[in-house]
């Protein structure tokens, strides 16, 4: 998978979403709209930036960004590590 289309946005039930091993460049601010979202696994794609939308994610638990190649750490990670987050970077 190359792209999410900005219809993600409307799953707004969706708890856990797993988009590891794919060959995503970038997310949809959207994605910020998954207010019951507790798992994300973002490993191993293409990313070199993030939606700053994500930091906004109320019930996040884990966020897995490993294997990816973010030109910087987002500032909203730390916001969501001290809301309980565990982020793996």
């Amino acid at each position: 998978m190359t792209a999410l289309p900005t219809s993600i946005g409307k799953l707004t039930s969706l708890t856990r979403l797993d988009l590891r091993n794919n060959k995503l460049l970038s997310l949809p601010a959207a994605l910020g709209n998954l207010s019951q979202l507790t798992w994300l696994d973002l490993r191993n794609n293409r990313f070199v930036a993030l939606p700053a939308q994500m930091g906004e994610l109320p019930h996040l638990q884990k966020l897995d960004l490993r294997w990816n190649k973010l030109a910087a750490r987002p500032a909203w990670l730390q916001r969501l590590e001290q809301c309980g987050c565990t982020v793996y970077q």
